[in-house]
Order: C-alpha cells, then structure tokens, then sequence
C-alpha cells in the first residue's frame, strides 16, 4: 500500500491593500495640504474672531454642525458612488486663485476666509463627484456663517438696527411707564419723567442685536435642515429668524432702558444685562418652535377630514 502525504505548499503572505487604502490617502494629503495653504485665515478665524470677539463667537459651533450634518446623512454618503470629477480641480484652483491675489495684493482678508468654503467645495468634486456634492453640499455651505462680514458691511448692518431698537423703544416705553415721554433720534432717546427728571440713552454697537441675529440664525438654519419639512416651511423658517431676532432685540434694549430710567442700572449692564441676552435667545428659541408647531398643523391629514 503506498501512502499518500498531504503536501504542505506555503501561501504567500500578502502585503497591505494600498489599492483600498488609495481613497484614504488620497483624503489625508489633500487635507493636509489644505490645512497648510490655509492656516493663516484659519488661525485668524480662531484667535482673532471666533475667540476675541463676542460678535463671532458662535463659530465655533458650525463646523460641529457641519459634522452632525454630516452624520445625520451618513447611509446616504455610504450610497454615494465615488466617481471624481476633474471640475472640482478648476474650482479648488480658482479658489487658491482668489486666495493669493487677495491676501498678497488687495489685502483683504474676507475673500481669503470665503474661499475656505469654495476649496472644499472643489475638494468634494474633485474627490468624490457630484454624487458625492449633492448629499455634502449644505454641510460645507453651512460653513459661511462662520465667516466675520468685513468691518464695513457690519457697521453698515448694524446701524439700521440700532435705529429701530431706538425707535421701537421710544414708542414701547411710555406704554409701562405712565407719564414717561420719549422722543427717538437716530441711535439716541431722549426721555423726560416728571418727578424722576430727564435724560438720554444711547443704543450703543453691542445693542444693536446684530450678535443674537447671527447666533439666532446659526441656529434657525441648522433647525430647518434637520427636521423634514416641506420645502416652502423650511423657507418660512429661516426667512423668520430675522424678524424673530430683531423683535426680542426690541424687548432687550426697551427693558434695558426702562431699567436706566428707574434707576436700576446695576441691573442694565455687566452679568445682569449678559444674562438678559441669554433669556431673550431662549425667548427667540420658543418663538421659533411655535412657528413650526403652527406650520406643522397648517396642513391637516385629509383621512382625519
């Protein structure tokens, strides 16, 4: 009888995928190098707005939102099929384009920050294609509201507010203050109660509400993307942030100037007054979800009819 032996044959050991390790490589030096061309405005967004100026302070919040955008969408990116687009390279050069000339010619740093947002936009195409794009495109968007406006469109902005806090206070006042008579000139009421004497008040920059507004709607837009409207409420929704802002702006600088004229002006500045800008986001908070409660019953279930 003769035997048969197993043959033991070695199986070579097989090295690393780097073919599936491709897409990930490719990711890492790309934003490697993004992170790199683009650490001055990066550096001047964190240190010089973002935690500098209470005006800004909100971003650092939006790329996290940005993230969750992104992982609320996560078995769609899983779907996604990856197919680069070549267009995303002319973006992402325009993008650098822009970068350059306006930090080393024109010297401005609001197109350096912008074109932040245009290079991911061209990164997503060129990395991932438009199928890609369409599930990322609100997440990267969502990234411009971190973006200070220049100094010029700011005080631009918030002059027109600080006329309407200044008028809307003058003609609410009287109305909690028997006797009271106030008069509203540009950003300055002036204000006369007889027994308690005359004065006048000055609605300075930082109450111009310009801070909540921005807060505010960070939080209006995030709020519309997450939950499923119909498309016409969620432009209802972000189209109200504004007017909701203003309007508890309103409250804020009429009780603050009530305060001024009873003498309670320890309650009208430092933590007192911070606070009071806390519970006027929590009063624009409330008044955003009722507009959504209220739109969420316009429409009523024809089964229930």
């Amino acid at each position: 009888m003769i035997g048969l032996a197993p043959v033991q044959t070695s199986v070579p050991r097989r090295g690393p995928d780097l073919a599936s390790a491709g897409p990930w490589l490719r990711v890492s030096l790309i934003s490697v190098l993004f992170v790199a061309a683009y650490w001055g405005p990066i550096r001047q967004l964190l240190l010089a707005k973002w935690l500098n100026d209470g005006n800004w302070s909100h971003g650092f919040l939006i790329p996290l939102f940005s993230v969750y955008f992104l992982y609320t969408k996560r078995d769609d990116l899983s779907r996604c099929s990856i197919r680069p687009s070549y267009l995303g390279a002319l973006v992402l050069a325009f993008s650098l384009g822009t970068y350059f000339v306006s930090a080393w010619v024109y010297r401005m740093g609001y197109p350096q920050a912008l074109s932040i947002v245009t290079s991911l936009f061209g990164v997503v195409l060129l990395l991932g294609g438009w199928g890609l794009l369409r599930v990322a495109w609100f997440p990267v968007l969502f990234l411009v509201l971190a973006i200070p406006l220049p100094d010029r469109q700011y005080v631009a902005l918030t002059m027109p507010l600080r006329q309407w806090a200044s008028s809307a206070a003058a003609s609410l006042m009287p109305l909690f203050t028997p006797g009271l008579h106030t008069e509203a000139q540009a950003v300055v009421i002036d204000y006369v109660l007889p027994g308690h004497g005359a004065g006048t008040l000055n609605v300075e920059e930082a109450c111009s509400g310009v801070r909540l507004m921005m807060a505010f709607v960070t939080l209006g837009v995030a709020t519309a993307y997450i939950h499923d409207r119909p498309p016409w409420q969620r432009v209802v929704m972000v189209a109200s942030c504004v007017p909701i802002a203003v309007l508890c702006n309103t409250i804020r600088v009429t009780t603050t100037g009530l305060l001024y004229i009873h003498g309670r002006e320890e309650f009208a500045q430092g933590t007192a007054h911070q606070l009071l800008g806390i519970v006027m986001l929590l009063i624009a908070l409330g008044l955003y979800a009722l507009l959504g409660y209220v739109l969420s019953h316009i429409l009523v279930d024809e089964a229930e009819g």
